[in-house]
């Protein structure tokens, strides 16, 4: 899956010498929490979030008026609060980098670039959530069987020949790193509401050791 398929293609934005009266103004009238800022020549050159805007506000405790408190934000500049060293991935980058970057760098939203490095979307860890739930399957009626198998070319091969011989559907695929060195952790996400749990001893008689079998329901 690609960035492309999961991000919000309109994008609103605003420019750096925009004052932050005006950005507040933007982002309750469209409910955005963050908005990629872009200079004059149409460059992303940083993102401002609403706790940028919140921050940079007189508090509630603060004696100012309404006035006064919006005269204090029209004089400072979006680009005086923004993030300036924003993060962007491409639109054709997989899914798993976009995931990777956000973990590693403790962000919430990147703005994506086209082939021409021009802003053609926003991905948040919203997108990345939701596309995670379609890949494991979550918005399916389903059962997720996990099993230990050794980390060895063929072995997937041979787990979904079974499924595939009982004439099971696998939904999603996942592994990952077992504890257990020379092993991976498999999950498979299949519909067995038609066969049953059968499949789940024909893995163990194959050698395979079941660590959990749960039943997911769907909306």
């Amino acid at each position: 899956m690609l960035v492309k398929d999961i991000m919000t293609p309109h994008v609103y934005t605003i420019n750096q010498n925009q004052t932050l009266l005006e950005l507040q103004g933007l982002m309750s009238d469209d409910n955005l929490r963050r908005v990629p800022v872009l200079n004059d020549a149409g460059q992303v050159v940083g993102i401002i979030t609403d706790r940028d805007v919140k921050l940079a506000s007189p508090s509630e405790a603060s004696t100012l008026s309404r006035y006064e408190a919006s005269y204090l934000l029209s004089r400072i500049k979006v680009k005086d609060v923004m993030t300036h060293n924003v993060k962007t991935v491409y639109a054709t980058a997989d899914l798993a980098d976009v995931a990777a970057l956000m973990y590693q760098d403790h962000i919430a939203s990147v703005p994506v670039m086209d082939e021409e490095n021009n802003l053609c979307g926003i991905v948040t860890d919203s997108d990345v959530f939701r596309a995670l739930v379609d890949i494991f399957g979550l918005g399916k009626s389903s059962s997720r069987i996990t099993l230990d198998a050794s980390d060895k070319p063929g072995v997937l091969a041979e787990i979904a020949k079974m499924f595939a011989d009982r004439g099971i559907n696998i939904i999603s695929c996942v592994t990952s790193t077992s504890k257990v060195q020379g092993e991976a952790e498999v999950t498979i996400t299949a519909d067995l509401s038609q066969v049953g749990l059968g499949i789940v001893e024909e893995i163990r008689e194959a050698g395979f050791n079941v660590t959990n079998i749960s039943t997911i329901k769907g909306k």
